[in-house]
């Protein structure tokens, strides 16, 4: 067995067992809840896990051309095409080494999106299908690529493009502009999908995780029905297959479970809020809804300083290359403590504003609250990437002197002048092509070894993102359960629901780290 398969029966088997305490927990500490929790987690974790294949939703306005996606996919006519949506099902279609899911799509009746929304959740990668035509620029789009975003669900964004008019009695130069203008058109277009991403969600790195992937989807059907291959390879629609598959088995091998993760962590949001409300002692709609907003809360905060952890690392990515190029890769430790005084900086800014929510809201209860930094974070010795030895791969021995001087014999007395100019003239000019050529070498070396420092700093403050990420996100946790804590000690009326519920958060906190632990092995 590959090491691939070994690390996903390892994934599996830890996330299973995780999920398996999680419904002994159900069942013998919430037993009026079991059957709900079990469904939950029967279609949005255990299906995922135990399937045989993983799932594809192709997702996005009705009219965008899916179902014949779909059926190029499938290379066979499986979904029936209409211009407005037929039904509220959902249909599977078999993709050998995958399911492709079939979905009423956005902006269908409301019972239709109802359906597909519930869908989601239970697979692993979703295709946002965006028409050329008309509806790229609506804003519903990017609100649905967002919620997936949150979600932590992948997606590929399929730009489906219907091709552009050509007339046969244009002339060839006509036909070649016509199609210049419109693969510019596209590009324009791929651009501003991604840029009103960025709008909608507030993340520049959006452009780092994400694509958009054009395909014409009619062009590949045809090329189908009427066995042209020719016309099936330029549509575009095997690139997608191929980037379908690398997501699903490639290096992104967590992938797959991350739909699973976050469907079990949100049964673990659910949970916590029910032993919370129990341990307050005061179960009144006010009191729960502030509570419920102070979670709300806690989630905005955690994503802003995702964020603001991401440009905190991203602005010293153009330093950190620098560096690598000249060979200080020692400066890894001292850019990495900046960064992080940053971060701390910024994650103080998130608490305070964390605690004047809670002192607006709960200004009854008294509570202590303290506002130091709890973060942890030990950077000592902290290495960098090292740029490979730049080997002298310049011609040496094609060197300005090594040019052979002329002879002087008594032959060279018999030349004529014009002679002896031409020979002198053809010397010079092999002199300067040797300069020009190591000159050329040299800079095209600074740039190979520049743009080989860029990727490995890139890579290395990505590992110290997705650290810092943890820590704050430990740190933050912290946080909310010391404030929780408090909350359910002042309001609760009774010591043994409160014995019972600190015992309970303990048991969904052991859950969570375990997920962590998981997440942490998958990046």
């Amino acid at each position: 067995m590959n090491t691939i398969e070994d690390k996903k029966m390892d994934l599996t088997s830890r996330l299973m067992d995780v999920t398996d305490k999680f419904n002994k927990f159900i069942a013998g500490e919430f037993s009026d809840f079991t059957s709900y929790f079990n469904e939950k987690i029967e279609t949005g974790v255990y299906a995922l896990l135990n399937g045989e294949k993983p799932k594809v939703m192709v997702y996005g306005i009705y009219n965008s051309g899916k179902s014949t996606l779909i059926n190029s996919l499938c290379k066979k006519e499986v979904a029936e095409t209409a211009d407005r949506p037929l039904t509220d099902e959902i249909a599977e279609y078999d993709r050998r080494d995958y399911y492709l899911v079939d979905s009423p799509g956005v902006d269908a009746p409301i019972q239709h999106e109802m359906v597909t929304e519930e869908h989601i959740n239970q697979c692993h990668v979703i295709l946002f299908v965006i028409s050329r035509k008309g509806m790229f620029e609506d804003r519903t789009n990017y609100r649905k690529l967002v919620n997936l975003i949150k979600k932590d669900i992948p997606f590929v964004i399929v730009l489906n493009d219907r091709g552009c008019l050509i007339k046969k009695e244009w002339s060839e130069e006509e036909k070649a502009k016509a199609k210049f203008d419109h693969e510019q058109e596209l590009k324009r277009i791929q651009y501003k999908i991604i840029d009103n991403l960025i709008t909608e969600s507030n993340d520049k790195n959006i452009v780092n995780k994400y694509e958009v992937i054009i395909i014409n989807a009619k062009k590949a059907w045809t090329g189908i029905e009427k066995n042209k291959p020719q016309l099936y390879e330029k549509s575009g629609i095997e690139f997608l297959d191929t980037r379908i598959s690398q997501i699903l088995k490639g290096d992104a091998i967590g992938t797959v479970y991350k739909q699973p993760i976050s469907n079990l962590k949100e049964c673990l949001n659910e949970v916590e809020k029910m032993i919370t409300q129990t341990m307050s002692g005061n179960l009144s709609e006010d009191f729960s809804m502030r509570l419920h907003t102070f979670e709300r809360k806690r989630d905005n905060i955690l994503e802003d300083l995702r964020i603001l952890t991401q440009q905190a690392v991203e602005k010293h990515l153009d330093e950190l290359t620098n560096f690598y190029v000249n060979g200080d890769e020692d400066m890894y430790e001292s850019i990495a403590n900046t960064i992080y005084m940053e971060i701390d900086e910024r994650y103080i800014a998130k608490v305070n504003e964390m605690i004047v929510f809670v002192e607006h809201n709960f200004k009854n209860l008294n509570l202590y609250i303290n506002n130091d930094s709890n973060l942890i974070c030990d950077l000592s010795g902290k290495k960098g990437s090292k740029l490979a030895v730049e080997e002298d791969n310049t011609k040496e021995n094609e060197d300005i002197n090594s040019v052979p001087a002329a002879k002087h014999s008594f032959f060279e007395f018999l030349k004529t002048r014009k002679k002896r100019e031409e020979e002198k003239r053809e010397q010079l000019e092999r002199e300067a092509r040797i300069k020009n050529e190591r000159i050329q070498y040299e800079v095209q070396e600074k740039i190979r070894r520049r743009q080989e420092a860029r990727q490995l700093a890139s890579s290395d403050l990505d590992v110290l993102a997705r650290e810092f990420n943890n820590v704050v996100t430990m740190g933050l946790s912290e946080k909310y359960d010391e404030i929780i804590s408090q909350i359910q000690q002042i309001d609760c009326m009774n010591k043994q629901i409160l014995e019972d519920g600190e015992r309970q958060m303990c048991q969904v906190k052991a859950f969570r780290n375990g997920i962590l632990e998981i997440e942490n092995s998958i990046s």
